[in-house]
């Protein structure tokens, strides 16, 4: 039998526990849908969990269902989310 707390290998990825974060969809990013610090610092406090699966992420701003969701379709918004997986990672 495995522990929550043991390594696990899943496909290219070698996690070191066998936790997963759900997508955590919260509206914290600005109204131009860029990450915020607010959402770095969210993500940074959960990095231990094995795999964080993201929220959605508009690929374009014809795919924006709702305001102040952090897309993916500006440089800013690559910035920003850039600011959220180096706050994952430093940790």
């Amino acid at each position: 039998m495995t522990g929550l707390f043991s390594p696990l290998s899943l496909s290219d990825f070698n996690l070191p526990n066998r936790i997963v974060m759900a997508p955590m969809t919260r509206n914290r990013a600005n109204a131009e849908g860029v990450p915020t610090a607010l959402m770095a610092s969210y993500y940074g406090q959960r990095a231990d969990a094995g795999l964080i699966i993201s929220e959605s992420v508009p690929i374009s701003p014809q795919a924006v269902g709702y305001p102040c969701t952090p897309g993916l379709f500006s440089a800013a918004q690559l910035a920003g989310w850039r600011q959220v997986t180096e706050a994952v990672h430093a940790r």
